[in-house]
C-alpha cells in the first residue's frame, strides 16, 4: 500500500501548488460540501475534491476508522474515548468529534484489534 498521497494546496505566494502528505499526517478528515476536507498536523488543511467514500477506499484500514458518515479519523491521534451518552472520541490538541450510534459498537471493536487495552 502507498504511504503517501499528492494533495492540492495554496503555496505561500497564493499559488495552487502540489503537496506531498503521509497517511501519518493526516488526523481526520470531514465530508464538505461533496469534497473532503483533511485536518493535519501543524493545523494544516486542505481540501480535496474526492467525496469522503472514495478516499476512504485508499486509506490503509488498519489506521483509519469511519466514525460517522462524515469522519473518519486516524487512530493514532487518539487521545481519550468518552463512553457516556455523548460517545465522542477526544484527538490530538482536544479535538473532539461525535461517534455515530450505530459505528460505535463497532468502533470500540476495532480498538480492541489495533490497541493493548489495560483496564
Amino acid at each position: 500500500m502507498k504511504r503517501k498521497i499528492l494533495i492540492s494546496s495554496n503555496n505561500e505566494s497564493g499559488k495552487n501548488a502540489l503537496e506531498v502528505k503521509e497517511f501519518r499526517e493526516i488526523i481526520y478528515m470531514k465530508s464538505f460540501e461533496g469534497k473532503t476536507k483533511t485536518y493535519c498536523c501543524e493545523g494544516k488543511e486542505n481540501l480535496i475534491k474526492k467525496s469522503l467514500s472514495q478516499i476512504e477506499e485508499k486509506l490503509p484500514k488498519e489506521k483509519f476508522f469511519k466514525i460517522h458518515k462524515s469522519i473518519i479519523i486516524n487512530i493514532d491521534y487518539i487521545k481519550g474515548i468518552n463512553a457516556n451518552a455523548q460517545r465522542t472520541v477526544t484527538l490530538q490538541d482536544g479535538i473532539e468529534l461525535q461517534v455515530a450510534q450505530r459505528k460505535y459498537k463497532d468502533f470500540m471493536e476495532f480498538l480492541k484489534t489495533n490497541f493493548e487495552i489495560w483496564l
